[in-house]
């Protein structure tokens, strides 16, 4: 019986590359992501510390300059957080981006290899058809010489 081949094994072997690379990318964009969320966390923080500092306690009081420092420094402190929660979007929509073309080439490659698994049934039922027919012949043939030996 001959070996089983399976023609689109290249297209296969492509596929399953262009998957791992896939996963590869959104491997990155996640923990990007990652990345920027600690950013956004530290910018909140840090703008929380600005607020807590700007704000005066009982009893105290503060320079006009140093009022005009201290909202300074919020409103940079805001900044911040306003560009970190905006990077923080970008890298969602970059995952969700990057989630959807590993989507398509996981299911490109699940696509081929059910074909591939397919075609080894029928190769296989056909090589169990074949090997039945020639041990009908075998058997037919025996038979048959028994018959003559009486």
């Amino acid at each position: 019986m001959k070996r089983f081949s399976f023609r689109l094994e290249r297209i296969r072997q492509l596929r399953e590359r262009a998957e791992r690379a896939q996963a590869a990318e959104l491997g990155a964009a996640m923990r990007e992501e990652q990345a920027r969320l600690a950013a956004l966390a530290a910018a909140q923080e840090h703008l929380e510390r600005c607020h807590e500092q700007s704000a005066p306690t009982d009893g105290e009081w503060f320079r006009a300059g140093d009022m005009l420092n201290r909202s300074i420094a919020r409103d940079a402190a805001a900044g911040q957080t306003e560009a970190a929660s905006k990077s923080v979007q970008d890298a969602s929509d970059k995952v969700s981006g990057e989630k959807e073309i590993y989507s398509d080439r996981r299911r490109d490659l699940r696509s081929v290899e059910k074909l591939k698994e397919r075609q080894f049934e029928t190769w296989r039922e056909a090589g169990g058809r074949a090997e039945q027919k020639e041990m009908d012949g075998v058997a037919l043939n025996r038979h048959g010489q028994g018959d003559k030996k009486s």
